[in-house]
This record gives C-alpha cells, sequence and structure tokens, in this order.
C-alpha cells in the first residue's frame, strides 16, 4: 500500500482534524454514487477502498501512539496487523479476547475500524443492541466504508426481525412468511414426533 498521507493528499505528520476533513472530501468525491454505471465505477471503488485503509491505519497509528504530528507513516505499521489479528480472533470466536485487545487500544474508540471491530465482537456473543451502536459509530467515522454501511443495515433489519443471522447475510422471509428451510425444519420435526412421511 502506498504511504496514506500520499493517499490522503496531506503531509507527513498532519493532525487528526486534517486527516479526517481529507478522509471525508475524498470519501464524498470517490463515493459509488458519483460512479454508478460509469466507464470509472471500478476505478472509483478501488480508489474508495485505498482511501478508508489509509484513514483507518493513520487513524490507528494516531491512536496506538504510533504516529503523532511530525512522525512518519512507515515508523508505524503495527496498527493495520493488530486490526487484521483482531479481526482473526473473531472469525475464530474468540470474541472476548478480540473485546480485550480492543479495550487496550488507549483512544482508540474514535477510529471507524475499531467500532466495527468491537461491534463485531458483540455481536457474536449476541449483544445485538450493544453491536448496532458500535457500527452506527463506525458508519459516522467512516461514512464511504461500504463493509460497515452492510453490516449495519443488516444488523438494524435484524433488530427489526427481519434477519436471524449474521450482519454479512440475513434471513428474507417469502411472501407465505417461510422459505424452504423453514419447511425442511416443520417436515423434520413432523417425521421425529409423530412418523408422518414413513411408511409405515
Amino acid at each position: 500500500m502506498r504511504d496514506p498521507y500520499e493517499v490522503l493528499g496531506l503531509a507527513p505528520g498532519a493532525s487528526t482534524d486534517e486527516i479526517k476533513l481529507a478522509y471525508k472530501k475524498l470519501a464524498q468525491k470517490y463515493s459509488a454514487d458519483n460512479y454508478a454505471g460509469s466507464p470509472l465505477e471500478a476505478t472509483a471503488k478501488e480508489r474508495l477502498a485505498e482511501i478508508d485503509a489509509a484513514f483507518d491505519q493513520l487513524m490507528g497509528q494516531i491512536r496506538t501512539g504510533g504516529a503523532t504530528a511530525g512522525s512518519s507513516a512507515g515508523q508505524t505499521a503495527g496498527a493495520g496487523t493488530a486490526y487484521a489479528d483482531i479481526r482473526t480472533m473473531i472469525n475464530e470466536g474468540r470474541a472476548d479476547e478480540a473485546m480485550s485487545r480492543l479495550s487496550a487500544m488507549p483512544g482508540a474508540d474514535t477510529d471507524g475500524e475499531w467500532n466495527f471491530l468491537y461491534g463485531s465482537a458483540l455481536y457474536y456473543k449476541g449483544w445485538l443492541a450493544d453491536a448496532v451502536r458500535y457500527f452506527e459509530k463506525a458508519v459516522s467515522l467512516a461514512p464511504g466504508n461500504q463493509e460497515y454501511q452492510a453490516a449495519y443495515n443488516r444488523l438494524r433489519n435484524s433488530a427489526n426481525g427481519n434477519v436471524a443471522g449474521n450482519p454479512y447475510g440475513g434471513y428474507q422471509p417469502t411472501a407465505a412468511g417461510c422459505n424452504c428451510c423453514d419447511m425442511c425444519t416443520a417436515l423434520m420435526c413432523m417425521d421425529m414426533c409423530c412418523g408422518c412421511g414413513r411408511g409405515c
């Protein structure tokens, strides 16, 4: 990845406010809405992903004490690795360990990735009401991040009773109010309870 300051068009050591302002402008410029159906749609999507990654890296570095005004981004590559490790923990079901690692990052709760990961760990533990608040904050801190937005939208649907799975894959009932899985489950229960479907 290119130097994150370069990606955001900033000089090394830019302040937190400068980083946030530059990110906001670029995220709006390369928003998917601006390029829908355009030949540049794929390029804009790649650029937005690069901008999101640069912002998350710089903000993570600042909050973990890795980067301060006047320091070089090249000295602070650890934050991205820490977040990658935490994602792995959550994917492996080690939500408590992930939350502990995230809580040990002082001031990181103002970072989009931090909030997204903390919300993901809470979601894994089944604490949906708390998780949705962290996803919402992640979206507000990184409005151009499609991963955060998708997770937040799906989790809100879940809170409204529209999905029963994780925030990345929802359950959408058919017009009749059930789907094939519902019918198969019902038939299996009937078979177990009363022998329906057996030839005896």
